[in-house]
């Protein structure tokens, strides 16, 4: 990059590399996402520009680094915000991406006061771009000392402030979805399904960062998680095996669900509205109801989802169907000895198929 580089520049060669990405080829609502999660993560590694100049500056060598991961993803923005659906939020991450190139070559090229203006505009942008960030972590405007014409005081009583969210229910058998209160004083609520009156859990928390680790049969989540009454840090890590996928960004608002027997049932990103039912890696429902835990018959079912299903889209969309119904199913099956029977005789006939076809 040129010492000189004026923000213009940066600009332009991303309308040239925006003019040659096709945003339909992945779907709209899939572009959508990785924009907002590769300016997220780079937003994190921008630096505050330096205080005065200074020979072989390493914050000045940094954001020189930073210049083509900022052309890529303003090109990346770019392309979604020229399509016709395309919703409001990219043109809000487009400017905060923008306003950060533009303090970045400023910072490259030693124009110090113009970059400190344009890195601080960045950052109202980045926090007003982000859909949730808002709601839990901006300070309401303090109101004055003593107001005379109200006779209020900023020291008088008063409610803490509550937002509203969509969640899920997790309990079995119910899984509606309805707004809830909740305050950003503390991470930890409790709710009661207004549909089957049952209690759950949730916990509340800013994703920090998300590392997935894919396994045969499985993935394995780990979630780090800022909680958002700013009590420190948690790790929330599981197993997950339906193999749906839950796009999350750095900030996204999480809510891990809970029953109150303490059980993780769901993961909802209160930022995009995505849903993540846990699957247990080892479930096997309908099987498991029809011939117990443990049965051998259970060892050909699981092989043939991990060997055949799993590798089609169609198998892919029965299994999250599958995880998604099954436990309530299966509650159904063990609750109705004749239809136990009945569905114990059809699986012994696939299992034997199975066996057959070598998925034993």
């Amino acid at each position: 990059m040129c010492a000189a580089l004026q923000p213009e520049e940066l600009f332009q060669a991303a309308q040239e590399r925006a003019a040659q990405i096709d945003v339909r080829r992945s779907g709209l609502p899939a572009a959508l996402e990785r924009v907002r999660a590769d300016a997220s993560a780079l937003f994190a590694r921008i630096p505050e520009p330096p205080l005065y100049r200074r020979a072989e500056d390493p914050a000045r060598k940094a954001a020189e680094a930073l210049l083509p991961e900022v052309e890529r993803v303003l090109a990346m923005a770019l392309a979604v915000s020229y399509e016709r659906e395309a919703p409001a939020a990219i043109h809000g991450i487009l400017a905060a991406v923008r306003a950060h190139g533009e303090a970045l070559c400023h910072t490259v090229s030693g124009r110090l006061g113009q970059a400190e203006s344009a890195w601080r505009r960045a950052l109202e942008l980045e926090r007003a771009a982000h859909p949730t960030r808002n709601l839990v972590t901006q300070a309401p405007r303090q109101p004055p000392v003593f107001d005379k014409s109200s006779g209020a005081s900023r020291y008088d009583p008063r409610e803490a402030p509550h937002a509203k969210v969509k969640l899920v229910c997790p309990n079995t058998g119910c899984k509606r979805i309805d707004d809830y209160a909740f305050t950003a004083s503390h991470a930890y609520h409790r709710f009661v399904c207004p549909a089957c009156n049952t209690p759950f859990l949730a916990y509340f928390g800013e994703l920090r960062m998300l590392e997935v680790e894919s396994h045969r049969s499985s993935n394995r989540y780990l979630f780090t998680v800022d909680e958002i009454a700013g009590g420190g840090s948690s790790r929330i890590d599981f197993e997950e095996a339906s193999g749906a996928e839950f796009p999350a960004a750095r900030r996204d608002l999480l809510a891990f669900l809970y029953t109150e027997a303490r059980e993780l049932k769901a993961v909802v990103n209160v930022t995009n509205g995505r849903l993540m039912w846990i699957s247990p890696a080892a479930s096997c429902f309908l099987a498991t109801a029809a011939f117990g835990e443990g049965a051998p018959e259970l060892v050909a079912f699981r092989a043939f989802r991990d060997d055949v299903l799993r590798h089609h889209g169609l198998g892919r969309a029965f299994i999250r169907g599958y995880y998604r119904h099954g436990p309530g199913v299966a509650e159904w099956v063990v609750r109705h000895p004749r239809v136990r029977t009945g569905v114990r005789g059809a699986l012994t006939l696939v299992h034997r198929g199975l066996i057959r076809s070598g998925h034993a």
